[in-house]
């Protein structure tokens, strides 16, 4: 099935099929939840499907064992470790794979989602295989940001932005999964036209309990109120995986914040506008550094196994010193 609000790149890519110009590594970058993972097995399909004038035809025995999520020429990479990353051994058995020819049809795909936190090491070891690739190859990749990878992978790679669909696109989405009117506009208020983080929200309770806390820490930073700062963090500090989740969620206010005191911000990736912009007419240049910094210690403190809530504890202090003012009790 054809992603939801992808139109143009998708007769793109069936462009490049029909004429054969597909390219031999592609990378689709963009925020989480906006379908680039989807668009790449759609892109998989396009490369896989045996006929080029309708790919991906859905009808094919290749469509079918895509479908089937048995098809032997499309070879998912996948993560391991603390970071969620991909192993040497794993990306020197890839690299093993990818000089066999085919089981089915003419090409073979492989497919690293997800590989912002890809080690230098794991990149390095890959890119003789992207720049020298087997004629019979295709390399896909998933990022957040095009700096993920190194220059010289992506020199070799033809590089897609891929973007969140309009608030009214995901509005019907939403509702074909059947959601009220007023769930709808609870999750898009939070994340726009962002499909997969608004499908996520509503289904999935500790995302709505993170998203409250993450709005009311960016209130509680824009009233300069210490007492209510600690009692969130502490609050969130019960669960340590819900701290982490808060204080992930927390950066990206910080980020649309930061971004609305330089100027209109149309690409906003927080859960909450009206907090982010309050925080926005106080917040400085400098100050914006101090709590991103602050919040990124606290991160790294909980991958050292420090103890949640002696990580909120610190997390406030930190935030204290930056020189609120006047604290509000």
């Amino acid at each position: 099935m054809q992603p939801v609000g992808q139109e143009t790149l998708c007769a793109d890519f069936r462009h490049m099929r029909q004429t054969g110009h597909l390219p031999h590594a592609l990378l689709l970058h963009g925020e989480s939840g906006c379908g680039k993972k989807h668009l790449a097995m759609w892109f998989a399909a396009l490369v896989l499907c045996e006929h080029a004038d309708t790919a991906p035809c859905g009808t094919c025995k290749s469509c079918r064992m895509l479908a089937e999520h048995s098809h032997p020429d499309l070879c998912i990479a996948e993560h391991s470790g603390k970071r969620g990353g991909f192993s040497i051994e794993t990306v020197r058995n890839i690299r093993k794979e990818a000089v066999i020819l085919p089981h089915h049809g003419q090409m073979r795909v492989f497919l690293f989602g997800d590989a912002d936190d890809m080690s230098l090491q794991a990149q390095n070891a890959l890119l003789k295989s992207v720049e020298e690739p087997p004629a019979h190859t295709c390399f896909v990749f998933t990022t957040e940001t095009v700096g993920a990878l190194l220059p010289t992978l992506l020199s070799r790679m033809t590089i897609c932005p891929v973007y969140p669909v309009t608030t009214a696109l995901c509005r019907q989405v939403l509702a074909e999964h059947d959601y009220s009117v007023e769930d709808c506009n609870r999750a898009i208020g939070c994340f726009g036209g962002n499909i997969g983080h608004c499908l996520a929200y509503l289904e999935d309770k500790s995302l709505q309990q993170t998203v409250d806390y993450a709005k009311q820490l960016t209130s509680a930073l824009a009233e300069q109120n210490e007492y209510e700062l600690l009692r969130l963090l502490s609050a969130a500090a019960k669960d340590k995986e819900t701290l982490r989740a808060v204080l992930q969620q927390l950066l990206t206010q910080i980020r649309d914040a930061a971004a609305l005191t330089r100027e209109q911000m149309d690409d906003r990736i927080g859960c909450d506008a009206d907090s982010a912009a309050r925080l926005a007419a106080w917040i400085t240049p400098t100050r914006t550094i101090q709590i991103y910094e602050a919040i990124q210690t606290a991160l790294l403190d909980l991958d050292g196994n420090v103890g949640a809530m002696l990580t909120a504890s610190a997390l406030c202090s930190r935030w204290m010193q930056i020189g609120f003012g006047g604290y509000q009790h």
